[in-house]
Formats: structure tokens, C-alpha cells, sequence
């Protein structure tokens, strides 16, 4: 499956953030514009660690500690858009 063009790409983001931070909601609850450091979130620096590691299972990709700094991960929507552009790169390699 081309991930890079998969539109279930944000969906499986949103599932592994749920599942990481057993967060018991539902995916559409999950905005792209909410805060990765919100109380209903809570992102830490060692749940972020997690988060990136299943997603690089799932996706099988690698994700540098660089992108991640350059990224400034603030939203879901960033982490969604570091993702998909790793996945998008992956994909040009291939």
C-alpha cells in the first residue's frame, strides 16, 4: 500500500496517539489543530518517544531525531505533517 497517498494515514496517526497516551477517545475528537501539550493530550518528551516508535512500526519508516526538532511539533497537525513527509520521501525513494 502507498502510504504517501493513503488518506487513513491521519486516522492511524490519531489511533497511535489515542493508544500511546490511552487517551479513551475518539479519533474525531482528536483536531488536528489540538495541542500536543494540552491538558487533554499531555504530551511529554518520553510519550512522544513512544508515539514516534509505533509509529515507525507501522508505518515502516524511520524518523530522524532531526526532522522531529525541525518540526516543531505542536498540534496533531504537526506531527501529521512530519509524518506524511517522511512517508511522502520514502515513497520518491522507492
Amino acid at each position: 500500500m502507498d502510504r504517501a497517498k493513503n488518506p487513513d494515514l491521519t486516522a492511524e496517526i490519531k489511533d497511535v496517539v489515542i493508544g500511546v497516551l490511552e487517551l479513551g477517545i475518539d479519533r474525531a475528537q482528536l483536531h488536528e489543530t489540538v495541542s500536543l501539550y494540552s491538558p487533554m493530550v499531555g504530551l511529554d518528551s518520553l510519550s512522544l518517544l513512544h508515539i514516534l516508535v509505533q509509529i515507525e512500526k507501522r508505518c515502516d519508516i524511520e524518523i530522524d531525531d532531526e526532522d522531529v526538532m525541525a518540526a516543531e511539533l505542536s498540534d496533531v497537525g504537526s506531527l501529521v505533517r512530519l509524518i506524511r513527509g517522511i512517508v511522502d520521501a520514502k515513497g520518491a525513494d522507492e
